[in-house]
């Protein structure tokens, strides 16, 4: 389960090779990262809608 989040290749074999907390927090980290990525995707897509 600690290894399914890992989004590619290189983070899944990282998080395979930690310890279980290590993976959980790498995981978590991934998330944060991605989390403001796509609330400005979000709003640039909800932007060029309301421009149409």
């Amino acid at each position: 389960m600690h290894l399914l989040l890992a989004q590619c290749v290189m983070c899944f074999r990282t998080a395979a090779s930690q310890q279980l907390e290590r993976a959980r927090v790498l995981n978590d980290g991934i998330l944060m990262l991605g989390i403001p990525s796509l609330c400005i995707l979000a709003g640039f897509v909800y932007w060029v809608y309301r421009r149409r």
